[in-house]
């Protein structure tokens, strides 16, 4: 009779495991070293050390509410995963919701405040005891280059670093810009109208994550009242870019009219057609054009507008780069509903208005005085090229033509 081996898993170290070469395995096996440590130590707290985290970015950071969204991203959580986390805080009495101008926030409560030194000391002492046994320069040794592979990982690219030019106060910087992906010495073809790529589709993926114009204004709206942006380049500079943002988004809202010609072009469109825009809040472009594909989106019900974020989703963005090299923004994608096959694609700017960029950027022209140009053109069109290159381009779908601008 032939013997099984019995394996008793604390007989190997982690070193010595068969797995050890796995980072899946290697990862997960300190995630559970590390977080049976870290309820120990969590333990007076009453909460498990995912709750508690939350708690304490709330009160180190000196932040009164904030939205599940915010938590999310800085925790590098999923929204499902924050709302149930916030549940239980909210049971336990560390936490209540509320609402500011129509937005859904949540806040700490005066017992989670009173609470303050104890997390802080349980915080310290998670820290001390990683300390004594792993050693502190190897703590954060080790703490820094499991962030720098996490960061990798969840991207699934490698960004080519560059700096970015200076930016004008005031002005809110091009995607063309901030991507720093686009070189003087690249051809200035501009492609105007061509055939999309036969058969390329959206993953629903995308779609599933991705926001109505309600909520993105929303989202903007609360970003702004916490002095945040979307993205991760959280400095003042973007945030202010995002603030700015706000209020033109606010003005074309109010201002906008639109041409007959478009209404009843957008009218006429029989297919339904989902309006997928890739942008990001800070982006000065955006906060031109999406109020305007809104308003033409609203004129007819088959049409459906929803946005998701550039940074968040690079590798859509890759799929859609302008000239083949830049990540600009806004970039729509109009996709046939039932099928999600492309059926068109439209941005980062009007045509006329890209060929000037391109033109400016080739003689070497200063980005403040690109900026300035953008300004004043938006403003004198007054949105018209974009009502009548949307007409154009959403109309052709129904004669069974694809195009791009």
């Amino acid at each position: 009779m032939r013997l099984k081996r019995r394996l008793d898993p604390e007989s190997e170290t982690a070193a010595d495991c068969r797995f050890a070469p796995s980072l899946y395995f290697s990862a997960s096996a300190l995630a559970r070293a590390t977080e049976k440590l870290a309820i120990e130590c969590f333990r007076p707290t009453g909460l498990n050390p995912s709750l508690a985290y939350i708690v304490l970015l709330l009160l180190d950071s000196n932040i009164s509410s904030v939205s599940n969204a915010y938590l999310a991203r800085t925790l590098l959580l999923s929204q499902s995963t924050m709302v149930r986390h916030v549940d239980q805080l909210v049971k336990k009495g560390f936490m209540e919701r509320f609402e500011y101008d129509d937005i859904p926030m949540i806040c700490l409560t005066e017992e989670a405040l009173d609470q303050y030194d104890l997390f802080i000391r349980c915080s310290n002492d998670f820290a001390g005891k990683c300390d004594e046994l792993l050693g502190a320069e190897n703590r954060w040794k080790l703490a820094r280059e499991m962030n720098e592979a996490t960061d990798k990982l969840r991207l699934g690219v490698s960004a080519a670093a560059g700096a970015l030019p200076d930016i004008a106060a005031g002005e809110c910087p091009t995607a063309d810009e901030k991507s720093g992906r686009e070189s003087r010495s690249l051809p200035r073809k501009l492609i105007v109208m061509s055939t999309p790529e036969q058969g390329r589709t959206v993953e629903t993926a995308y779609l599933q994550k991705s926001i109505s114009y309600e909520a993105y204004t929303r989202l903007i709206d609360e970003l702004v009242t916490n002095g945040q942006t979307t993205g991760p380049d959280q400095s003042e500079a973007f945030i202010h870019y995002t603030a700015l943002n706000q209020q033109r988004m606010h003005r074309w809202e109010k201002t906008i009219q639109l041409l007959p010609s478009a209404e009843t072009a957008l009218k006429s469109v029989t297919v339904p057609q989902t309006w997928l825009v890739l942008t990001e809040a800070w982006c000065g472009d955006a906060a031109h054009s999406i109020p305007v594909l809104h308003a033409l989106a609203a004129l007819n019900p088959l049409i459906t507008l929803r946005f998701v974020f550039r940074d968040e989703n690079p590798e859509l963005m890759d799929r859609y780069l302008t000239n083949g090299v830049s990540r600009s923004i806004p970039k729509l994608i109009a996709l046939d509903t039932a099928t999600r096959e492309e059926l068109f694609t439209w941005g980062p700017r009007p045509t006329p208005l890209q060929a000037t960029f391109l033109k400016m950027r080739e003689e070497g022209i200063a980005y403040a005085a690109i900026k300035e140009e953008l300004q004043r053109w938006y403003n004198k069109d007054r949105s018209v090229t974009i009502q009548q290159e949307m007409a154009a381009l959403a109309t052709a779908t129904n004669t069974g033509m694809g195009m791009t601008a």
